[in-house]
């Protein structure tokens, strides 16, 4: 009785500590995100069609 007590506090603190590195790694990972949007947004510049040529221009 007493082997099975102890067996089972050892597969008890081995799925323990499992976890806890588990809950460490996925902590880790967490800070390694990236941030996206801190780049300053770029202008997009809009073209028009010249009826006559059928040139595209810059939108003024």
């Amino acid at each position: 009785m007493v082997l099975l007590k102890v067996l089972t506090v050892l597969v008890a603190g081995i799925l323990s500590l499992f976890a806890l590195r588990q809950m460490m790694r996925s902590m880790e990972a967490q800070k390694v995100r990236v941030k996206t949007g801190q780049r300053p947004q770029r202008h997009v510049t809009r073209l028009r069609q010249d009826p006559r040529t059928g040139v595209y221009y810059p939108e003024g």
